[in-house]
């Protein structure tokens, strides 16, 4: 009688599920033997416990820390609106007093995200050099 296909995936599953449970097991020996410290892949487990369901996934890790964007309470043009409040300032005197503020730029250039900014919104003006409210 011929095995249905369905059963016949089965049992070569759990036949590798077994095989790989084996080489673990074979492998940890080995590292032991040789006094390898070996770092284990984190894995997650699924709801119905680890191996469950025969499959070790591993855990995703989000980007580094220092790959972040750093989080600002104020916007970039929130904080040049508020610098500029009192009278119009230059660029470079604008990049002070937002770093002052607390800002922080997760470009390479700041100036150039500046830059950006003061010469495309429309709610800043330039005042012959010094840029200011509209």
């Amino acid at each position: 009688m011929k095995r249905d296909p369905l059963n016949q995936f089965v049992a070569l599953r759990q036949a590798l599920v077994s095989r790989r449970s084996d080489l673990r097991t074979e492998l940890s020996r080995l590292n032991e033997a040789l006094g390898v410290v070996a770092a284990a892949p984190r894995v997650e487990a699924s709801a119905a416990g680890p191996e469950a369901d025969g499959v070790v996934r591993p855990v995703r890790r989000g980007r580094r820390p220092g790959g972040r964007r750093p989080r600002n309470e104020l916007s970039l043009r929130e904080a040049v609106l508020t610098v500029t409040r009192a009278k119009p300032l230059a660029k470079a005197e604008i990049l002070d007093a937002v770093g002052q503020l607390g800002y922080q730029f997760s470009a390479k250039s700041p100036l150039n995200s500046l830059n950006t900014l003061l010469y495309t919104d429309k709610q800043i003006k330039n005042y012959g050099g010094k840029f200011g409210p509209g």
